[in-house]
């Protein structure tokens, strides 16, 4: 008995460090967060803690106004989550092939080319616009897909809650806003840069998988004398380079091309590690150089990116002039997706789809070629469907961290200028804490973060978990 107890004892103190810690930088600031949230918590000496119950919440979500209908107000509402419903209803329908799904895919496309064409008539903002554009791209995916016939089916329902809820938008939106006001405007504004930023991931994500399908396979270099002699050839190019484009002034374009010989120098040498590891380094890479660096890229006067469109405007005997990137409202957010998509391409996801790759049953894609299936086909109908998984991780990996996201960027390159074009939630948040010093209100755009995180992958998780492959 003594010895069971010693035991326990022991057993006991070797965890209780791991518990302390648990409690102590988790589980306590998290219940405090939560209690903050529903009080007026604020480090300004003048203002008394009291608790306010939901009118921080009230505060971020719903509007203020006396003038507007409430017919109207109610109607905009359930327009909002019936649009909601059919976005989510339409996605599991093409998921998992609901009957149907062809002519629901065609009128989603129809409701999104008109959207479309009334953004440019009306000039709406520029995030409908990408909506609009992004509904026509996933309804044209959808019916390219030929495991679906042209009868309908209950996937049309969705696709009729949500063709009907932007019809009904367009025409409340006059109404609606002409009587009543956002309480928190800002807050509405971040989460739609938020969105807007996430529109990168499915480009990131293609991009990996399309890196990680050139990576895959050893390279056709032949023997060992002739890669010496091809990773010799290509120093001498690169010290060639160098030195014309340095004798000519561009000294910078001359380093750049060096490095780029360099490379296909030590990919000759190596074979594909030395391009898979190439594409990873700027992983390890600190995020705030690497933003300061595409900051630097990205500057109107002397920035690489803007001198290039002004030489090929040169080139073509054209007026082109680069944008202002970061200082520019309608650039800023465009300019962070380019670079979240650069970094994204060739880091962890790349790493994902080369393990799922190798993993891959060979006989699968050996019996298709001997079926006649070509790489097109190889691709779609044996090789994508096995990735499911793996792809599956990524996508909901991805939304978290896009939802997550967005706080180094705005910190570092654009202080979430301008006008707030790339501030996002998360920026929001310590802005709310630690510049206005209100924790009570920073809690509440927390708790409710969380919450959009939590549906968004209890979605994902639904409508994924039944793409996985045996």
């Amino acid at each position: 008995m003594r010895s069971g107890k010693n035991d326990r004892i022991a057993i006991i103190a070797f965890l209780a460090p791991n518990f302390l810690g648990f409690a102590c930088f988790l589980l306590f600031p998290v219940v405090l967060s939560f209690f903050m949230a529903f009080t007026n918590w604020s480090l300004k000496p003048a203002l008394g803690l009291k608790f306010v119950g939901l009118r921080n919440f009230s505060d971020l979500l719903w509007v203020r106004g006396t003038e507007g209908s409430p017919l109207v107000l109610w109607a905009y509402v359930a327009s909002v989550v019936a649009l909601v419903t059919g976005m989510i209803g339409s996605f599991w329908c093409v998921l998992v092939r609901v009957p149907g799904f062809r002519p629901a895919s065609l009128l989603l496309a129809v409701t999104g080319l008109v959207s479309t064409v009334a953004v440019v008539v009306l000039h709406a903002p520029p995030g409908v616009a990408g909506a609009s554009v992004v509904l026509v791209v996933c309804a044209g995916l959808a019916l390219l897909r030929d495991d679906g016939d042209w009868r309908v089916g209950r996937a049309l329902v969705p696709a009729v809650f949500l063709s009907g809820a932007v019809l009904a938008l367009w025409l409340l939106h006059g109404a609606m806003w002409s009587g009543y006001t956002l309480r928190d405007f800002r807050f509405w504004q971040y989460f739609y840069n938020t969105v807007f930023l996430m529109m990168g991931i499915p480009f990131a994500v293609l991009g990996s998988l399309g890196l990680a399908l050139l990576l895959n396979h050893d390279l056709p270099t032949g023997p060992k004398k002739v890669r010496v002699t091809g990773a010799l050839l290509c120093l001498a190019c690169g010290v060639v380079t160098l030195a014309v484009l340095w004798h000519l002034g561009s000294r910078d374009a001359g380093a750049l091309g060096a490095t780029f010989w360099l490379i296909a120098a030590v990919g000759i040498a190596f074979n594909v590690v030395a391009f898979r590891t190439v594409f990873y380094l700027p992983t390890f890479t600190a995020g705030v150089a690497l933003m300061i660096l595409w900051k630097a890229l990205y500057n109107p006067e002397t920035g690489p990116i803007n001198q290039a469109i002004e030489g090929l405007g040169q080139v073509l005997n054209l007026s082109l002039e680069g944008p202002d990137w970061l200082q520019s409202v309608a650039w800023a957010k465009p300019a962070l997706i380019i670079m979240g998509v650069w970094t994204g391409i060739g880091g962890m996801n790349m790493l994902l789809y080369l393990a799922a790759l190798s993993n891959l049953p060979q006989h699968l894609i050996d019996a298709a070629e001997v079926d006649g299936a070509g790489r097109w086909a190889r691709l779609r109908h044996v090789i994508w469907p096995q990735l499911a998984p793996t792809t599956f991780f990524i996508v909901i990996m991805s939304v978290i961290g896009g939802l997550q996201g967005g706080f180094e960027q705005a910190r570092v390159m654009t202080q979430g200028g301008p006008a707030g074009a790339t501030t996002t939630l998360s920026y929001y948040i310590y802005n709310k804490a630690f510049i206005e010093l209100d924790l009570g209100y920073a809690a509440a755009i927390s708790w409710i973060l969380f919450a959009i995180i939590f549906v968004a992958t209890a979605i994902n998780w639904q409508f994924g978990k039944d793409l996985e492959v045996e």
